[in-house]
C-alpha cells in the first residue's frame, strides 16, 4: 500500500507516524474481530441444527443414489410434474362459471338489441 506520508511526517516527526499506524492497526483489528464474530456465530449455529441435517443429509444422499441407479425420477421432473399437477385444472370446475358468463353476455347481446 502506498501513503504520502510527507504531510504527517511535516505535522509531527514522531505523533504523525504513530497515530496513522495505531489508527491502521486499530482498524485491523476491528475487522479481525468481526471476521471471527461472524466465523463462531455460524459454527454455534450449526453445532446447534446439527442433529437435523445430519437426516437430511442422508435423504439427500440416498436420493442421489436412486437417481444414479435409474430406480427414481431427477428433481428436475419431479418439478416439472409438480408444475404441471398444479396448472391441471378439472374443466367440469369451471364449467357453471363458464355458463353464468355465456348467460351474462348472451342477457347484454339481448337488451343491446332492444335499446
Amino acid at each position: 500500500m502506498k501513503f504520502d506520508a510527507h504531510e504527517l511526517v511535516e505535522a509531527g516527526g514522531f505523533l504523525g507516524p504513530f497515530s496513522f499506524s495505531l489508527f491502521i492497526i486499530f482498524i485491523v483489528f476491528i475487522c479481525i474481530s468481526m471476521f471471527i464474530s461472524i466465523i463462531n456465530d455460524s459454527f454455534r449455529h450449526v453445532r446447534k441444527n446439527i442433529s437435523n441435517d445430519n437426516e437430511d443429509i442422508f435423504l439427500f444422499m440416498g436420493k442421489k443414489i436412486l437417481y444414479w441407479i435409474g430406480w427414481e425420477k431427477s428433481m428436475k421432473e419431479e418439478q416439472a410434474n409438480m408444475i404441471t399437477d398444479l396448472e391441471y385444472v378439472d374443466p367440469i370446475e369451471h364449467f357453471p362459471e363458464k355458463i353464468d358468463q355465456l348467460l351474462n353476455a348472451l342477457n347484454r347481446l339481448y337488451t343491446n338489441q332492444n335499446n
